[in-house]
This record gives C-alpha cells, structure tokens and sequence, in this order.
C-alpha cells in the first residue's frame, strides 16, 4: 500500500496541488485538507480560526484512517498554525504520522502563554521549513526548537505569469510596491511626498493604508488578482519593499516575483531578507524607516536605466538558481529518502 501524503492549506484553489504533479512516479496517494471558511459559522469566527481547526482535525483523521488500513501517512502543513492543529489532534487520536511544517512563518510573533503553548505543541514535530535563514535561528531560539530541525529552502516557486503581458495595466512610467506583511506604506508615502516628479503605483489590502495621507503622485489598487499584480510589476521601473523594521521575515514573495521579472529593487534591509538581496548587486538596501534614504534610491535608479537593467539581470540570475519549483520538488523528495522511501516502494518499507 502507497504512502498518503496529506497536504493541509489556506487555499481554496481546488486546481491547487502544491507539487503533486512533479511527484507522479513516486505513487503517492495525496489528500488535501483545506483551511479556506466553509459555511458561515467558519467566516464569522475569528478566533480561534476555525477553518485552522478543522483542516487540522481533517488532516489528522486521514492519517488515523491510513494507519488502520496498515498503511503509512506524511502530513505537510503550510504554515504554522495550521501545524498546530494537525499536532494537536493527532495527539488526540493517538496517531504518529510523519510530519512537515512548511512555510513555518510568523508575520507577528507569539507572546507569553500563546508561545509557550505553541513550544510545546511544535517539540512534536520533526521537522521545519522555512525561507530564510534568519527565520531558522529566530524560531529555534524562541520557541525551544533545535536548529537542525529547521530547513532552509528560498522561495521556490515558477516565473509568476502577469496577465496580459503585452498591455501594461498602467500607462507610463512608474515606481510599485505591492504587498501586506510588515509593510510601512507610512514611509513610502512620505518618500513619494519627496519625488512629486514620479508616480507611485501601490497594490495592497483594505487596511494597508488605513490613517494615512495619500499624495496625489500615488495610485492605490485594492485587492487587484494575482495576474493583474503581477502585469503592474512587470511592467513598472522597479519595485519598493518597504519593511517596517529592520528584523521581519517578510517580503520573500514579492522580492522572488520581482527578481523573475527582471526588475530593480528598492528595500529596507531587513535580516529576514538578507538570503536573497545584495546591495549594489540585485538591489539598493536602505535603513527602516527613512524615507530620504528611500527617496534617494529611488530616485537613483529612476535616472539610471542601466543599473536598473544590470540589477534586474542579477535578480533573474540569482532566483533562477536558487528559487525554483525544482529545489521544492529536491527537498521534499529528500525527506521521502530519509524514511527509506524510493520511488515504487511501499509504505512497509518506510522507517522512522
């Protein structure tokens, strides 16, 4: 009997199946337990996030199921809590299936008794992925963990695919900045209020600029689709990440989709991005919080179309090395090995 992986995530895309497609000659059963509001009761409950709930319980039933049949069970969660969960109930069921957190992230860290809780819960799991190596050593410190659980895989993921390519979705010449976690769209305001010449094109959430004066060179798109995202970046001079210190693991995502569309970069050099931005290199980092030191990267790249160039080319370069789909499709295969699975084995040769 195959092994099932269960693959628990925020998606609602029922099209979306993580690697499933690149893993076929391994003969892996997939289920995927999904943490997207089914009913009502789901959408009006924030806390405790009950879609979290239960996909974990979900996740955690399938892999008792597996094992009753004599089967084996590998759950991959995406993303930290919905690890917690997929621990918590199988415990509860008695099962030990072998377990995956991947995209082990925080935007805020948890405090007092929530962490405690969580460090307990999480010592269950054996293994961690996360996407910079400033993460690795933040949450084994904090949460107790032993660092040589934590693997670091760079955003892996294919080339983004703007929609309508050809026809920029804005016209003209522009600076962007796209995005939600840990951003401070407060100092890019202020930056944009210093270079009146230049327009601003910001894609972000609802709350992203909630109290804040926006100036009238600053074009604010809410909740555009990703194609439409990523057409305003393709086709902008180069892309702003305005983090909001100087230690937040965020941005990852925009920074690998710029990096594949060939653009410059501006942001604010952040530990949690340091895996994946040189200064001078790919990019300009400036200090949080500095809107002049903004304004004057910015602006430097603005005039200069061939080192807007020459670090676009160096983006392409560095993510078409180190952050493909294929370096996610070697890790998990890698984790496959490491219980004596090979591809047409069956789950009675698996161990540990």
């Amino acid at each position: 009997m195959r092994p099932s992986v269960i693959c628990v995530t925020v998606s609602d895309d029922p099209t979306w199946r993580w690697i499933e497609n690149r893993l076929g000659h391994w003969g892996l059963n997939w289920e995927f337990a999904r943490a997207a509001p089914q009913n009502a009761l789901e959408r009006m409950v924030r806390r405790p996030n009950l879609s979290c709930l239960r996909a974990g319980f979900q996740a955690a039933q399938a892999a008792w199921k597996a094992r009753t049949k004599g089967g084996d069970a590998l759950i991959v969660a995406h993303g930290p809590m919905l690890i917690f969960w997929v621990a918590v109930f199988c415990r509860l069921l008695g099962v030990t299936p072998h377990m995956l957190a991947h995209s082990f992230n925080f935007t805020d860290l948890p405090h007092g008794p929530r962490r405690k809780l969580l460090s307990r819960v999480l010592a269950e799991v054996p293994r961690f992925v996360v996407y910079s190596s400033f993460e690795r050593d933040l949450y084994s410190e904090i949460f107790s963990i032993p660092r040589e659980r934590f693997d670091v895989l760079l955003w892996p993921v294919r080339s983004p695919e703007p929609a309508n390519p050809e026809v920029p979705y804005i016209s003209g010449e522009y600076v962007c900045a796209i995005g939600g976690n840990a951003r401070d769209y407060a100092t890019l305001l202020e930056c944009a209020r210093l270079l009146p010449q230049r327009t601003f094109v910001l894609v972000v959430r609802p709350e992203s600029l909630e109290g804040l004066d926006v100036p009238p060179n600053v074009r604010a798109h809410v909740n555009l689709p990703l194609g439409v995202t990523m057409n305003v970046l393709l086709h902008s001079q180069l892309m702003v990440l305005p983090l909001t210190s100087t230690e937040v693991p965020c941005g990852h995502v925009t920074l690998v989709a710029a990096m594949y569309l060939s653009r410059a970069i501006v942001s604010t050099a952040s530990e949690g991005v340091r895996d994946y931005v040189r200064d001078g290199d790919n990019a300009l980092l400036i200090p949080d919080r500095d809107p002049s030191a903004m304004a004057k990267a910015v602006e430097t790249l603005m005039v200069d179309r061939s080192m807007r160039d020459r670090m676009g080319r160096a983006g392409r370069s560095f993510v078409e090395k180190c952050c493909t789909e294929d370096r996610c499709v070697q890790h998990f295969e890698s984790w496959l090995g490491s219980f004596g699975l090979t591809p047409g084995t069956t789950s009675a040769s698996m161990s540990g």
